[in-house]
């Protein structure tokens, strides 16, 4: 950058010749000094009239007026890069005194100083100013040719340690910008991962608040339900109370699905939702969910049929549970939103563009219909297309959320073709990949009825001798679970809390008369229930033990396996199922238990009036 270059130069001499000829040989213009003063500081040699660089000169003719003017220069940001100053200028400041004084305001000044050996010498001039590196000494007289050269040199010298003066600015600009930068990025990071705990520990809680809820509303649940089911075999009740009561029935499994609803959501949010694939009949799946959704359509009016086409498949590889719960929540739904007309539940086998095989679900209703902007917020989370309508039939709005995820889980999806007032075709596909025949499997006919159970629910035990001990701290459900297990025909203990469980499993070993079974809860005061097995298990006790549990939280199962149970039932408790587990476990040669799929239970169940 030639404009930026300074060549600015002062030169501080009290003789005025002096003056007039460094400015002809430095800016190339000026007349003829005296000549016995020039020959004094040029010497003999004449000097031909040349063109010459140009520099900005300024004259001083005594020390303290060139202290002034660099002083001034600075403050204008303007600085002289180059001082040639002379040794004698009476009266006042002499060359050395003035060179101290010039680096005292700018220590960057290049100075010649102009000498003979009459004034001083040049070690006595080095003993005053020091050995610096902005110091040249020039002997009179000297020739102008080289006047110009130090002067060239000497600028040149200034500009470059000016520039690399800024360099060094600059570099520790951006070093202190990079400082900046690396602790603002320390900051944000820091913030960052406070974030991340502070949203670590809000999914805790949330997971947290969620299996605490499931667990107290599961609880009474359990009571509620239980003691309806055991009130319908102790009493005749009148048609009018029979209403009153299956309405309570109908209210409390309703609860306990809003309830596994947004367990659901919340497993799939957190990436803890397990898909385990197994051979599935889809006729017989269709079947099952046909048949129990059967009761409320008819209670509505409604017609609703099942129609199976060719070529399905007898058995294919899923989740059967999870296949079930999408069937359910997708059928449910359209008999919710059905006022009049027909339900239709049609199952064909579809080839898929890339080649593979996909089964086809699609529920056909009779009902509003839904516009397309409705359909476009249809499968987010607690989203209604009208809340007029939800308002008279309920719901969360979560049902076709956990739905439409869940068959992506399955490796497919739900779509939807509807228009307002033509009623709604919701169609879930699949990719199934075909399973080898399951020989002796009970064949399902399609008209949606189940085979009816034969074995009554309370049947007796294997043995009138089975002592089972319940371990429960809730009073109604210790009772409950009691009358259960005695209308059995066994033999049932009670303990509050894992501490005495463990007494009295002990007791009961010491005296010879060992429990056959026990049913632990696994939330208690004192010793809970994960801790009681624990403890038994290292003490050698190989009793099985079921666990009784409300949290229904998908790692729930493993975590009371882990502890030792031998299986796991979830409340509110299925009389049929907590007696064929309790028959499995005390057989002579017990089978091994389930392996966990993440989901120990059906999301809807029949209206058997078997649920406790």
């Amino acid at each position: 950058m030639e404009n930026s270059v300074n060549r600015r130069v002062i030169v501080i001499d009290d003789n005025d010749d002096i003056h007039t000829d460094f400015r002809k040989i430095l800016v190339g213009t000026g007349s003829n000094s005296n000549g016995a003063a020039r020959s004094a500081f040029l010497g003999k040699t004449a000097e031909k009239e040349t063109e010459v660089p140009g520099f900005e000169l300024s004259s001083a003719t005594q020390g303290e007026q060139g202290i002034n003017m660099v002083m001034q220069a600075r403050r204008n940001q303007e600085p002289f890069a180059l001082a040639f100053v002379d040794v004698r200028m009476p009266p006042g400041l002499d060359g050395i005194e003035t060179i101290e004084r010039l680096w005292q305001v700018q220590p960057d000044l290049q100075v010649v100083i102009c000498t003979a050996f009459a004034d001083y010498s040049f070690e006595e001039i080095i003993e005053r100013l020091g050995a610096n590196d902005n110091l040249l000494i020039l002997k009179k007289p000297f020739e102008p040719v080289e006047v110009r050269q130090m002067a060239s040199a000497l600028t040149k010298k200034w500009n470059m340690r000016r520039q690399e003066h800024h360099r060094l600015l600059q570099l520790g600009e951006a070093e202190r910008e990079a400082r900046e930068f690396a602790l603002s990025q320390a900051a944000t990071n820091r913030a960052l991962e406070e974030a991340n705990r502070a949203a670590e520990s809000a999914s805790r809680a949330k997971s947290d608040f969620l299996a605490n809820m499931s667990h107290e509303i599961r609880t009474p649940m359990n009571a509620i339900l239980g003691y309806l089911d055991l009130l319908f075999e102790t009493i005749d009740p009148s048609e009018e109370q029979s209403k009153f009561m299956q309405t309570v029935n109908h209210s409390g499994k309703h609860l306990l699905m809003i309830v596994d609803d947004v367990l659901d959501i919340s497993r799939i949010e957190a990436g803890k939702l397990f898909i385990v694939k197994e051979p599935v009949s889809p006729v017989e799946i269709s079947s099952e969910v046909v048949s129990i959704c059967k009761r409320e359509a008819e209670r509505k009016g409604l017609d609703l049929k099942l129609s199976i086409g060719d070529r399905i498949p007898e058995w294919v590889r899923t989740d059967a549970n999870r296949l079930r719960q999408i069937l359910l929540n997708l059928i449910g739904n359209a008999i919710k939103f059905t006022s009049v007309g027909s339900v239709q539940v049609e199952l064909h086998s579809q080839a898929a563009s890339d080649g593979k095989s996909n089964l086809q679900f699609s529920i056909v209703d009779t009902g509003p219909g839904i516009s397309p902007e409705n359909q476009i917020e249809l499968f987010e989370p607690f989203t209604q297309v009208d809340s007029s309508m939800t308002r008279n039939v309920g719901g969360t709005g979560l049902g076709l959320a956990i739905s439409q995820r869940l068959a992506e889980a399955l490796g497919g999806k739900v779509s939807v073709e509807s228009e307002l007032g033509s009623g709604s075709r919701f169609i879930l596909s699949i990719e199934f990949e075909e399973a080898p025949s399951m020989a002796g499997a009970l064949p399902i006919e399609s008209t949606g009825t189940l085979p009816e159970l034969t074995e009554p629910i309370d049947q007796p035990m294997d043995t009138l001798h089975t002592s089972i001990l319940v371990v429960e701290d809730v009073a109604v459900n210790q009772l409950l679970i009691k009358v259960m297990l005695e209308k059995a025909g066994a033999t049932v203990s009670v303990a509050g809390n894992g501490q005495v469980a463990v007494d009295d499993i002990q007791a009961a070993n010491d005296e010879g008369r060992p429990f056959d079974l026990v049913l632990m809860d696994m939330q208690m005061p004192v010793l809970d229930g994960y801790e009681a097995t624990r403890l038994l298990r290292s003490q050698g006790i190989q009793t099985p033990i079921v666990a009784l549990t409300a949290h229904a939280m998908t790692t729930d199962r493993d975590k009371c396996m882990a502890a030792g149970c031998d299986e796991f039932i979830t409340k509110p408790i299925d009389r049929r199922a907590l007696l064929e587990t309790c028959k499995r476990l005390l057989a002579p040669n017990p089978p091994a238990p389930l392996p966990s799929n993440g989901d120990s239970e059906a999301r809807v169940e029949d209206d058997a009036d078997s649920t406790l």
